[in-house]
């Protein structure tokens, strides 16, 4: 008898060609090289280089916003791409420039002068600005892409397997990018720790050279212009809301985002490796055990009733940074931070990327999400840490020299930004997410509350019920 070869099943591919599934596949094998370069870039590796070069509050924060400032040229980008329809060649060859600029970042230092700061901050803007104006290109190429590669009705579960993968390689990078910053000489560290940031970005490329990128929809009008495009995105007023709230809504996070990682460094005085265990891997671990969850939510639930429940939790979390301080409790707050962001946040992300994803037509789809990331981008992104950065240091320095005091914390600038990202959260969740976001499926979030108190009751039952027969079994034996 001849033995069939073993297949491995992420998700639910019943059904589906195997051209499909190997591409599907190796979108997921991509995202676990992708993940590790992301989370250098974007991490404390990034913002411990900059302050090491010698920027200020204000700098870092421009810095950060190179790539959202340059984010128009998502527009641009888009058009390209509707018109060349060349999508394979266009993710696969901007993408490797793009991935290659990291492979110098960190080296600066070796050939400029330490008194040079200025000229070390000026070459990496040079460096961010290279990968700024790539990553619109792949951007459009790749959503574009997944939109019309993923089947509507396995979107959410395949998206959390995608996530989940993603999860687990974040976790195995940043334990090993935390240890390089911690036990090697600082400079040798950093141009390390980029260079494996630029080879996984490379290999994530690589990954699409197998994918069978599907035929883009055409548009009726032969020859439709960029303006027209543009104004059919406009004129989608359902999708302008969505945009409007995720805009907002990033924004209200960016505010603090790249500063929280500045804090642990400098005002709780945490190792690299325990800001990792804390902001990175203990929130990844919790995802990797609730994704499966939020997955078949979404697709029973609705994406819109999934971030109604999960934010509207964790739109909280943001208060007790105000308490975080060079103090043992500190440590207790930053943990739980992370763990709420590890449960929570996954069901709000796979929800927003499922209903950018839908909302927007086959025809021309790859501009509006160039305009979803452009808006969000510069307002959500660039212009929060702008004006994060200009809020520390020009009026929160002021509060913080007041020597305020909330419940034994003394309160730094850092304080006082998160209590205004705190703030701003709530708004957004409670006051502007039921009135901006529609969508015509779903059930209530007390519902989908409900449906998770059940299953979780039905799985301590089934596993308390599993613990007895296993000591029964102990007994019985005499072990």
């Amino acid at each position: 008898m001849k033995l069939k070869k073993p297949r491995l099943v992420l998700f639910e591919e019943y059904g589906l060609n195997a051209h499909t599934i190997k591409s599907l596949k190796l979108l997921i094998l991509a995202v676990a090289f992708g993940v590790v370069h992301f989370n250098i870039i974007t991490g404390i590796a990034l913002a411990g280089y900059l302050r090491s070069i010698g920027t200020s509050d204000f700098i870092l924060g421009l810095l950060f916003a190179i790539g959202p400032i340059i984010s128009p040229m998502q527009l641009v980008a888009s058009y390209l791409l509707e018109r060349t329809r060349q999508r394979k060649a266009m993710l696969i060859g901007v993408g490797i420039l793009q991935r290659s600029a990291w492979l110098p970042f960190g080296l600066a230092p070796f050939f400029i002068p330490m008194e040079s700061f200025t000229l070390r901050i000026w070459m990496a803007a040079l460096l961010l600005l290279i990968s700024a104006f790539s990553n619109p290109f792949v951007n459009v190429s790749f959503f574009s892409l997944a939109a019309d590669l993923v089947p509507d009705h396995i979107r959410g579960r395949y998206f959390a397997v995608r996530m989940r993968v993603s999860t687990v390689c974040g976790i195995l990078g940043g334990v090993l990018v935390a240890w390089l910053l911690d036990n090697l000489s600082l400079y040798f560290s950093y141009a390390l720790v980029f260079a494996l940031a630029g080879t996984m970005g490379i290999l994530d490329i690589v990954c699409y050279f197998g994918v069978k990128f599907p035929e883009m929809a055409k548009s009726d009008e032969k020859k439709e212009n960029f303006w027209k495009m543009l104004g059919n995105v406009l004129k989608n007023k359902p999708y302008m809301r969505f945009i409007g709230f995720m805009t907002f809504w990033l924004f209200s996070i960016n505010l603090s985002a790249p500063f929280i990682l500045v804090h642990l460094r400098e005002g709780v005085l945490l190792s690299n490796t325990l800001i990792t265990v804390a902001v990175q891997i203990l929130p990844n671990i919790c995802s990797v055990l609730i994704l499966p969850r939020w997955g078949r939510s979404l697709d029973e639930h609705g994406n819109k009733t999934v971030m109604q429940l999960a934010n509207g939790i964790l739109c909280f979390a943001p208060f007790l940074w105000i308490f975080t301080a060079n103090n043992p409790i500190s440590i207790v707050f930053i943990m739980f931070i992370g763990i709420m962001h590890g449960l929570l946040l996954p069901g709000f992300d796979l929800g927003a990327n499922n209903i950018m994803l839908s909302h927007a037509p086959k025809v021309n789809r790859s501009m509006y999400i160039a305009m979803y990331f452009m808006c969000t981008s510069i307002i959500g992104i660039g212009l929060a840490n702008v004006t994060g950065g200009w809020l520390l240091q020009n009026v929160f320095i002021h509060a913080e020299l007041a020597n305020f005091t909330l419940a034994g914390v003394n309160l730094t600038r850092f304080n006082f930004l998160f209590a205004l990202t705190a703030i701003l959260r709530c708004v957004m969740v409670y006051i502007a997410l039921p009135r901006m976001i529609k969508e015509e499926r779903g059930t209530s979030a007390m519902t989908l509350l409900r449906d998770i108190v059940k299953q979780t009751k039905k799985r301590i039952r089934r596993m308390r019920l599993n613990v007895l027969a296993m000591v029964r079994t102990i007994r019985r034996r005499g072990w």
